[in-house]
């Protein structure tokens, strides 16, 4: 089958189990067991536990979805974990995690999958870090959400992921076919995360500054210069040139998004030098 053809087939797929709310998505069960931990602790709050699920983007997502729904949100749309979390309290966020923890990640045959997989991960939490460092750096009145946002950006390629993954355990364990390569693989999912990504989020009605991060293109909004949008469209090139991504990068594009977003939203080259030193040491081997 060819990347197009799977692509497409793909993309109708996850749009269906999207609409039908039949999409399971399963998480690095690490990171829930480590807020578990957390939770365990007395004199741990839930600003301890948001800081080890936001490891995550998956159950990210999952945490500020059911913190926004008319059960808990009462109308306010919550954009940092703190908050959701707050929200939910420790009994039903338990829960979700006892469910999370369950839905064990698929691994992959191809030792280049299962890196890059890791490398998705790790991409948005340096977005996500980068995304709220540079607007706390540039004087930004709001800058905390600014992380859900970048860990949100690219949440349809763990969602693709998991999907090529349930397929190629499929084709291999029960059909003993080949299976696409990591190349393939990669190119799969950057045809199809983006329209699955925006999805994804206005189903389950996350919070307008999430939805709009997923959507991000390479235009700027220069009404508003400390938008979420425009941080993780900034960070999200800066990641890429320092080499925390899986799959190529047009490095020409890529420069020129990074050069447009220092004017357009204020930054220095000392906050750049500020914002990447030692990125790739905090956000590597985060699933080993």
């Amino acid at each position: 089958m060819s990347v197009e053809k799977l692509a497409s087939q793909l993309e109708a797929i996850l749009l269906k189990r999207i609409e039908g709310d039949q999409l399971v998505l399963p998480t690095f069960p690490s990171v829930a067991l480590q807020v578990q931990e957390v939770l365990k602790d007395p004199e741990a709050g839930m600003k301890e536990a948001a800081a080890a699920l936001e490891k995550d983007p998956v159950l990210s997502a999952r945490v500020l979805r059911m913190a926004t729904s008319a059960a808990f949100a009462g109308g306010t749309k919550k954009v940092t974990l703190s908050e959701a979390l707050a929200r939910l309290g420790t009994k039903t966020l338990k829960s979700l995690l006892v469910e999370a923890s369950a839905q064990k990640l698929f691994v992959s045959r191809n030792p280049q999958i299962n890196e890059q997989l890791k490398v998705l991960w790790e991409h948005s939490v340096a977005v996500g870090t980068m995304a709220r460092d540079v607007l706390a750096l540039t004087g930004a009145p709001e800058s905390e959400g600014a992380y859900l946002a970048g860990l949100l950006h690219d949440v349809g390629k763990p969602v693709v992921a998991t999907v090529l993954l349930e397929l190629e355990r499929q084709l291999t364990d029960v059909h003993q076919r080949a299976w696409i390569d990591s190349g393939e693989w990669l190119e799969v999912i950057g045809k199809v995360h983006r329209p699955i990504g925006v999805a994804l989020a206005e189903r389950w009605q996350l919070p307008a500054p999430i939805v709009a991060s997923i959507k991000e293109s390479a235009e700027y909004d220069k009404s508003d210069r400390h938008s979420f949008a425009n941080a993780v469209c900034f960070a999200n090139a800066v990641a890429k040139k320092t080499g925390i991504y899986a799959g190529p990068v047009d490095a020409e594009d890529n420069d020129a998004i990074i050069m447009i977003g220092r004017s357009a939203i204020g930054i220095s080259d000392e906050i750049i030098r500020t914002l990447t030193k030692g990125l790739r040491e905090r956000v590597t081997g985060l699933y080993d």
